[in-house]
């Protein structure tokens, strides 16, 4: 004879909690007290758990009971001892960690999704713990580092889920922040790294494969903007008149310098020629950014024109056959 062991579970629970408040409405007992109630939530959590034991362990969505109820004995139990922190509430995420890890457990093709839930629950719980003894910084940090944990286990229990790889990179990047404004000054430099850990990705890509020649243009380009912005957080480019070691002038020949340098890559490496007007003229307008770094102001205006007058020409050019 097969029995619903669930549904016996939730009738029993049901017929006993329907006794105990008729038995309270018509007089017969009275009202609870705290050490009552952890004894009755203590025992449906047990009563769910025995439950979960006798169902071959498989029928996880019993631990939700078990782990509830559970939380709220422990609760009642701190609350009693005159625990007064927000670590009380732990107990109850940790409750309802457990049923999502078990649900992950029995079957990781399927359900994968838990690890979502389960990562937020683990936050929560250890959120409440933490709260009291350290500063909002390293929650927001422990949130995001937390996300980006749950969705590279679900980019590891199935590597075909690429986009769960990427959230865990943005997320766990993201994280960063919330630490580094601890650090004052240096807090600035969150702005470098985060460029830098775009352009990452773009790199991998690159070096993966020679087909994905287009990467190295958004790894390059961004990687020479990072540095840039690091040297001026770090007081290396002059600013005004106001110390450094590198004029606005200069700077601007950085910047077309890598970014020649990237698509010289392009042009070099995978045979683009298009390329190689790019880099030439970026190159150019390297060695102009130098040679005029006193009236780099009208830099832009006068390679705009060039550029121009080089795209005119080459449309008026006869065409050889």
């Amino acid at each position: 004879m097969n029995v619903n062991k669930s549904g016996l579970f939730w009738g029993l629970l049901l017929i006993g909690g329907g006794l105990f408040a008729l038995a309270d409405q018509m007089g017969y007992i009275d009202t609870f007290s705290p050490q009552m109630w952890m004894t009755v939530f203590a025992a449906i959590s047990l009563l769910a758990l025995v439950s979960y034991a006798l169902s071959g362990w498989k029928q996880w969505a019993l631990l939700f009971p078990a782990g509830v109820f559970g939380g709220l004995a422990l609760i009642i139990a701190l609350a009693e001892a005159n625990v007064d922190s927000a670590a009380v509430a732990s107990p109850l995420f940790f409750g309802l960690l457990i049923p999502f890890v078990a649900a992950y457990l029995t079957d990781r093709v399927r359900n994968w999704w838990a690890l979502i839930p389960g990562g937020v629950m683990l936050f929560l719980a250890l959120t409440t713990l933490l709260v009291d003894s350290t500063g909002g910084e390293w929650v927001g940090a422990l949130f995001l580092f937390m996300i980006a944990l749950s969705f590279f286990v679900v980019y590891l229990n199935n590597s075909t889920r690429t986009w769960a790889l990427l959230v865990a990179y943005i997320t766990g990047v993201l994280g960063i922040a919330p630490l580094m404004s601890m650090g004052g000054r240096d807090a600035a430099y969150f702005g470098p790294i985060f460029l830098f850990a775009v352009a990452l990705p773009f790199f991998y890509v690159y070096f993966r494969s020679p087909e994905n020649w287009w990467a190295i243009i958004p790894a390059g380009s961004v990687t020479i903007v990072a540095v840039i912005a690091a040297a001026a957080i770090a007081g290396l480019i002059n600013d005004g008149g106001r110390g450094g070691f590198v004029t606005a002038g200069y700077v601007n020949a950085i910047l077309m310098s890598g970014l020649a340098a990237t698509f010289a890559v392009v042009w070099l490496r995978h045979a683009r020629p298009w390329a190689k007007i790019v880099t030439t003229v970026l190159a150019v307008m390297a060695v102009a950014s130098v040679l005029f770094a006193s009236s780099s102001q009208i830099l832009w205006p006068v390679a705009i024109i060039v550029v121009g007058i080089y795209l005119f020409y080459t449309a008026l050019r006869p065409k050889t056959v």
